[in-house]
């Protein structure tokens, strides 16, 4: 079976890639870092059988230039940010893709935001080593016998202890978990890890489901309300856009910290700003933004309770490996006859 591989591989997975074929190519971003351009790829795809890729842009150009194409596999979870789906079911080619590739990463990152910004590590990273605010500063009970002994900082009122300090501990506050899918599972893991209690909203999902993590499934309302933690992991779909509007948001104690490792399309940004530049709410993390990458002067970069990365969340270097063996795992199985596990156009097979 012709294969060529554009995507990021796992080459401890070679193995298991030749029980498939021993007839394959590596090329485009998996090997230069830049995505093969469309028309390298119309010429790249001719005679080839199974293509696993990840970022090029397979369009309804590359399809139709493809003469011997049986199986399309894109390792992300969102196949259709690549393959164009519709054309490839129009050509009964099965679109597979690398689901749950990076749910532990994300899951982790999740939680780091929420840590970074509830208990100010990184403000205080920044304020060390990018301001004298907290350098070379004296404070009043930092003289004499004390200093000697004492390994603080300082307790003076004006000190870090006092400013920056003083953040809740996550031991025993509840966690609100949108969305309880593949990466909402691990997030609400490791908040029960936390000895967190869980209230998740997901209608698509059971009580039944959520049980074995101890999970209480609520309403939407409920959880904005009640939640310590909130963390946002749904997929956009028209049901979600807007989902945490400023209605919402409102509904948040003013304690409670929310943290977006989704997209940005669920989440009123601007009503987060507000909230967050009013006090209305203690904090926040975000990894997605409305325009990506922000815009110099962007307001939420003048914020302190605020944790920002440049959609990060997904990229642990593991990954790789993740989804090269999910997506050679599914291709087994539908050479095999069996149903894989994540196909996007599942009436081609029938």
């Amino acid at each position: 079976m012709k294969t060529l591989i554009t995507a990021r591989f796992d080459r401890n997975y070679t193995d298991l890639l030749e029980t498939i074929t021993t007839d394959y190519e590596f090329a485009g971003y998996g090997v230069t870092g830049e995505k093969m351009p469309v028309p390298q790829m119309k010429e790249k795809i001719k005679g080839v059988e199974l293509l696993i890729s990840e970022f090029e842009d397979i369009n309804r150009e590359v399809i139709e230039a493809a003469d011997c194409l049986k199986i399309i596999v894109c390792c992300r979870n969102e196949a259709f940010a690549s393959v164009d789906i519709e054309a490839a079911t129009e050509k009964r080619i099965p679109v597979l893709r690398a689901g749950g590739r990076n749910a532990i990463a994300v899951a982790e990152h999740t939680i780091a935001l929420l840590m970074c910004v509830s208990k100010n590590i990184s403000l205080t990273d920044h304020l060390l080593k990018y301001t004298d605010q907290l350098t070379n500063v004296q404070y009043n009970d930092n003289e004499g016998k004390r200093a000697e002994t004492m390994s603080e900082w300082s307790m003076d009122p004006t000190a870090p202890f006092a400013l920056y300090g003083g953040g809740p501990e996550m031991y025993g506050k509840t966690f609100g978990q949108i969305g309880f899918g593949m990466i909402g599972r691990e997030v609400a893991k490791r908040a029960r890890g936390l000895d967190m209690e869980l209230l998740v909203y997901d209608p698509y999902v059971s009580q039944e489901q959520m049980d074995y993590l101890g999970a209480k499934k609520t309403d939407l309302d409920t959880l904005m309300k009640t939640a310590d933690f909130i963390s946002i992991n749904c997929n956009v779909v028209p049901e979600t856009v807007g989902l945490i509007s400023r209605e919402k948001i409102a509904l948040m104690k003013p304690t409670a910290y929310l943290v977006n490792t989704a997209r940005a399309k669920i989440l009123d940004y601007d009503a987060l700003y507000d909230a967050l530049a009013e006090k209305r709410i203690a904090g926040a993390g975000l990894d997605v933004y409305p325009v990506e990458p922000i815009p110099a002067g962007n307001k939420f970069l003048s914020l302190r309770n605020v944790v920002l990365t440049p959609h990060l969340a997904g990229s642990a270097r593991d990954i790789v490996g993740h989804q090269t063996n999910i997506v050679l795992t599914d291709v087994k199985k539908i050479l095999a006859g069996e149903k894989p596990r994540f196909i996007c156009n599942p009436e081609v097979l029938a």
